[in-house]
């Protein structure tokens, strides 16, 4: 059985999160402003650190305004009872594990993919790329550390892993336009706008199910933004 995610397991999850989205962030601007992947990927840390520190502040001021009585936003269920549960949302808690698994399992065969494409280039190999890599790995890991959470009923890392499927596609769409293991990338963008609407529909569901899953929907949406921006950039 899983054990409950305290404070710091759930402060390293949006940790990660906050690093690779702050790299990013910085990494973009610098290439606005005219540099090379390769002259832009080292100075884009400082965005990493700026992220780790937001990352952790926000999840750290959550739990408190929690703890208070006052959650900011839905407040989460960590674990639930099973026998509670209607018989629809127990159907999408076993859609939800298997589909996070399975995610887990193509995440990391890109992940090797890119790897072997990044050890066989002969010029100077590009940091970013291998970057990529580090996180793909992380978020295979992070999907099937969830799967088995959910597996047990555990819905506490909801959100955070949705937002990390969310930047696993930005990544995967900057590689696409870098023609980076090209397909291995559409992939990837698929997979995890797969694992991204299936968080979000059971997210939905454990919320009470009103109105639309507005979560699955816009993870959907942001997969096939994804795959078309490099097409047309």
């Amino acid at each position: 059985m899983s054990r409950p995610r305290n404070l710091v397991a759930h402060v390293i999850s949006w940790v990660v999160a906050g690093a690779i989205i702050g790299w990013f962030v910085v990494y973009a601007l610098l290439r606005v402003g005219g540099d090379s992947p390769n002259d832009a990927a080292a100075p884009a840390l400082v965005g990493a650190v700026l992220g780790i520190a937001a990352g952790g502040g926000i999840v750290y001021g959550a739990r408190r305004a929690e703890a208070a009585g006052r959650p900011i936003g839905r407040r989460r269920i960590r674990k639930a009872d099973p026998a509670r549960m209607s018989a629809g949302d127990r159907e999408v808690v076993r859609f939800v594990w298997p589909t996070l698994f399975g995610a887990a399992g193509i995440t990391a065969l890109i992940a090797i993919a890119l790897l072997i494409q990044w050890l066989s280039i002969t010029a100077p190999r590009p940091l970013s790329t291998l970057l990529m890599v580090a996180w793909d790995v992380v978020v295979a890991g992070w999907m099937f550390d969830e799967g088995q959470r959910i597996r047990e009923y555990a819905f506490e890392g909801l959100d955070a892993l949705y937002f990390g499927c969310l930047l696993t596609m930005v990544l995967a769409a900057i590689g696409l336009s870098r023609s980076v293991v090209s397909g291995g990338q559409v992939i990837l963008i698929v997979t995890a706008g797969v694992a991204a609407a299936a968080l979000g529909v059971l997210s939905w569901r454990i919320a009470g199910g009103r109105f639309v899953p507005v979560a699955a929907i816009a993870g959907i949406a942001a997969a096939a933004l994804c795959l078309i921006a490099p097409l047309v950039g």
